[in-house]
């Protein structure tokens, strides 16, 4: 059963002398158990201490307990059958003088394999990319703004990565 992200750009963040977005990615398993998340970033202005700059790193293997957009994966890794989770994800940058930052994302779901099938080694999946792009002027006042979603697609079998990724086993 194939399946997809909803994207849902919730709103844009002014606060705390800060500029960025607050979105929702929702995804519904067919096979919650077993299930992989890849939540791959690639940022010019990494927002994290594990993330290097300008490479595509697997966010959720690196931060997954430390970043609250994980909490619903983690809250349900013992869970069965179908599900879906919504994954809101807040990501700013503080605003001063020229500063910018340009975040892209490659997030990719595997469901879980089907109980009904244990010797079917395919698995379907689900890609969802978006791109931030946030810049400030001379006076620290946001000149861009943007958060747009650059891909969504979902099939079955080996799945996509990002070039340049080290694809995990």
């Amino acid at each position: 059963m194939p399946f997809q992200f909803h994207f849902e750009n919730l709103h844009p963040l002014h606060e705390d002398g800060r500029i960025g977005h607050e979105f929702r990615l929702r995804l519904a398993f067919a096979h919650r158990r077993d299930a992989r998340l890849h939540w791959i970033e690639r940022c010019d202005l990494p927002y994290d201490e594990d993330m290097p700059a300008g490479r595509w790193v697997d966010m959720h293997a690196v931060a997954g307990t430390r970043l609250a957009a994980f909490l619903p994966w983690l809250e349900t890794s013992a869970a069965d059958g179908a599900l879906e989770l919504d994954f809101v994800h807040r990501v700013g940058l503080r605003r001063r003088p020229k500063a910018r930052r340009r975040l892209e994302w490659w997030v990719l779901a595997l469901d879980g394999p089907d109980p009904d099938d244990p010797d079917d080694e395919d698995r379907d999946w689900a890609l969802w990319c978006g791109e931030q792009r946030l810049q400030c002027d001379d006076e620290g006042v946001a000149i861009a703004h943007d958060l747009e979603e650059i891909e969504r697609r979902h099939g079955r079998g080996r799945p996509p990565y990002p070039a340049g990724f080290a694809v995990p086993d």
